[in-house]
C-alpha cells in the first residue's frame, strides 16, 4: 500500500489549481455543463487547504476549510484523483479538517455534496455527520444535501 503526505497548500498553489480545477470538471460531467460555480475566486476564502501527495510527490487529494460563522467552519473541496479513490486518503484529509478545526476553536463542521454523490456522503456519515437542512445557494437545489457534525 503506497503512503501518502499531507500537507497545507496555499490556495493559489499550481496542486490546488490543478486539483479543483479536476474537481470542478468532475463536477460538471455528474451534474451537467454550466451548473458549477467556478472555484477560483471561493478558493481565496479557504482558512485552510490541505493536499495529499503520494510517494512521487504528486498531488492527488485535497480538502478546504472555510468560515462559515463564529462557530461553524464549512468543509470544502474534498476530492480525490479517480485513480487514488478506494485508499482511505479522503478521510485523512477529513480527519486533518476536523481536528484543524477544532484547534481553530470552531464547534460545528457543515457541507454540502450532491444527490449523485453516493460515495462522499457514505464518507461524511461514516464520520457522524447528521443530515441539515440545505443553506445558502443550496437550499432550493433538489440535488444539494447538506449535513453538519459538532466537534467540540
Amino acid at each position: 500500500m503506497k503512503l501518502f503526505k499531507i500537507k497545507t497548500a496555499s490556495a493559489n498553489s499550481s496542486e490546488i489549481k490543478f486539483l479543483t480545477n479536476d474537481l470542478h470538471n468532475d463536477l460538471e460531467l455528474i451534474y451537467g455543463k454550466g451548473l458549477i460555480e467556478d472555484f477560483t475566486e471561493e478558493n481565496s476564502q479557504m482558512v485552510v487547504f490541505y493536499v495529499a501527495y503520494d510517494d512521487n510527490e504528486n498531488a492527488v487529494a485535497c480538502g478546504a476549510l472555510k468560515h462559515f460563522d463564529d462557530s461553524t467552519a464549512e468543509i470544502k473541496r474534498m476530492y480525490v484523483r479517480p485513480d487514488y479513490r478506494g485508499r482511505g486518503i479522503s478521510k485523512s484529509i477529513l480527519s486533518e479538517l476536523e481536528d484543524k478545526a477544532k484547534e481553530l476553536n470552531y464547534n460545528r463542521l457543515v457541507l454540502e455534496t450532491g444527490l449523485k454523490q453516493p460515495e462522499a456522503m457514505n464518507l461524511y456519515s461514516k464520520f457522524g455527520y447528521k443530515p441539515l437542512k440545505c443553506y445558502g445557494r443550496h437550499a432550493d437545489d433538489p440535488d444539494s444535501r447538506c449535513f453538519e457534525k459538532m466537534i467540540n
